[in-house]
């Protein structure tokens, strides 16, 4: 029996939908935080796409063809397991968020500053700056997007055009800079394999991993698609091409431009732009970047806070969790009470990453950015687990189920999806492993470990509560016309 919400507006077409997974999944700030390695974060790029990104791709684009259901791998895991994994599956990829969104808000206040230059960047270590940025922001897309698709999807497209002229004018700098002055980084053979502190190397991996993922986002929203069956795939396929080229171009780009040891994390591609336009003397390039990737990342927030969101209403569809999550807003009709919730969580989750510290000290602004990163990326790889573990099990489920013009059937029978899958399942558990490295320079690591270990271990806590006082109570929903049974 497939659960299908009735109520939503379809209003996403093709490119809308490529919009939003460029803007939701290219993280511009992944490349400069891989640039602390230097030339072998090229390697590990090309790595993270032919280990994790291929075979996720390769997954996503069957499954939704398949199953076009409203909340993505929710859904395809409760078909798969049954409620209680599909719950789990669908509260990690919920929950991750309320991490996500703060993590990315740094970065964007980070580089609306860089015209200030040195004063930009003291103020944006600023508690005061962090919280009132990171909230104010949050709260404004949180409305925007119960105002619904057909008024949020302006912020999508802008912020989809604010990370292509970036990453444009960095491949732009990288190819000046080598033709000018030659390459800053050596990227010999050699020089292409992780030698030093190979641990942290691959600690570092798992962010390039986690850069690929989000491409399910417009799973979730599946039944707001024209023409899901076709319109989700070929999504996948027209994002994935461009974001691959995006992430190795800029990558190679800003290692061209300037050497490792001089980028900061969370302005490191303006860095690179303002360095090159510089010796050029075209001073002021690198704050109008700075200025493009806050409104990307502002693009970004507000694409993810929007599909989010759509896990918790189809669980309280379900009655996997409270029914007020299935309300949809009478005008509107999207699901206000599920964005309201998600923003009061994140805020104090935020609250309590950047005010609480575990053993002596406080904790900097830099080490709540690394804490709420990789506990996103820890909680977030959970349900991919599910997905490539849901491909298997409903590739055999489905197989008494002929498929149609509509349907996208991965080569190499079951072996090869077993092939596939496994290779998507593997490289997760590894990059998940990886995540408890603390980055280089943590000061107080036991800090770092309790807060990656507690929280996560704490909030699948709380997620199991939820499930198990739901299903005690009957399923109330909002009436006859926001859901329908149909077989």
């Amino acid at each position: 029996m497939t659960r299908k919400i009735t109520g939503l507006i379809t209003s996403l077409t093709l490119w809308d939908v490529v919009a939003m997974n460029i803007v939701a999944v290219v993280g511009l700030r992944w490349i400069s935080r891989s640039a602390r390695l230097g030339a072998p974060s090229v390697t590990l790029w090309i790595l993270a796409c032919l280990l994790f990104f291929v075979p996720l791709a390769a997954v996503l684009a069957e499954l939704s063809s398949r199953h076009p259901e409203q909340g993505g791998i929710y859904a395809w895991a409760r078909r798969a397991f049954g409620p209680v994994h599909g719950f789990v599956c669908g509260w990690c990829m919920w929950v991750n968020n309320l991490f996500y969104f703060p993590s990315l808000l740094l970065f964007a206040g980070a580089n609306m500053l860089v015209p200030m230059g040195a004063e930009g960047a003291a103020i944006a270590e600023a508690r005061w700056f962090s919280v009132t940025f990171v909230l104010g922001f949050l709260w404004l897309t949180t409305f925007i997007n119960i105002l619904g698709f057909s008024a949020g999807k302006w912020l999508q497209h802008l912020g989809a055009i604010a990370t292509w002229i970036p990453a444009i004018l960095l491949i732009a700098a990288g190819a000046i800079a080598f033709v000018s002055f030659g390459s800053a980084t050596s990227f010999a053979p050699s020089e292409l394999v992780p030698r030093e502190n190979l641990l942290d190397s691959m600690s570092l991996w798992s962010s390039l991993c986690f850069a690929f993922s989000g491409f399910e986002i417009s799973s979730m929203v599946g039944q707001e698609v024209y023409e899901p069956r076709q319109t989700i795939p070929r999504s996948i396929v027209l994002s994935g091409v461009a974001i691959t080229a995006i992430y190795i171009l800029s990558s190679a780009s800003v290692l061209v431009a300037v050497p490792a040891s001089e980028l900061a994390e969370r302005s490191g591609i303006a860095d690179a732009v303002e360095l090159v336009g510089g010796r050029l003397g075209f001073a002021g390039l690198g704050a109008f970047i700075g200025l493009l990737l806050f409104v990307g990342s502002i693009g970004g927030t507000s694409s993810w806070i929007a599909g989010a969101a759509r896990v918790p209403f189809a669980a309280g569809v379900d009655a996997a969790m409270p029914a007020a999550f299935a309300r949809l807003h009478p005008k509107y009709r999207t699901p206000h009470i599920a964005l309201i919730a998600q923003a009061v969580a994140t805020t104090l989750l935020f609250l309590a990453s950047v005010y609480i510290s575990v053993g002596g000290g406080e904790t900097t602004i830099q080490e709540a950015y690394d804490i709420m990163v990789n506990l996103t990326i820890l909680i977030y790889f959970l349900p991919y687990l599910y997905l490539f573990a849901s491909f298997i099990r409903l590739r055999s489920i489905d197989r008494s189920m002929p498929a149609d013009e509509n349907t996208i059937v991965l080569p190499g029978g079951t072996a090869g999806a077993w092939l596939i899958a496994g290779c998507g399942l593997l490289t997760t558990l590894i990059a998940m492993g990886f995540v408890f490295i603390p980055p280089t320079g943590t000061a107080n690591v036991l800090n770092y470990e309790v807060n990656l270990i507690g929280q996560a271990a704490a909030l699948i806590a709380v997620g199991m509560a939820f499930y198990f006082s739901a299903r005690k109570k009957p399923s109330v929903v909002s009436g006859p016309s926001d859901t329908d049974e149909v077989r």
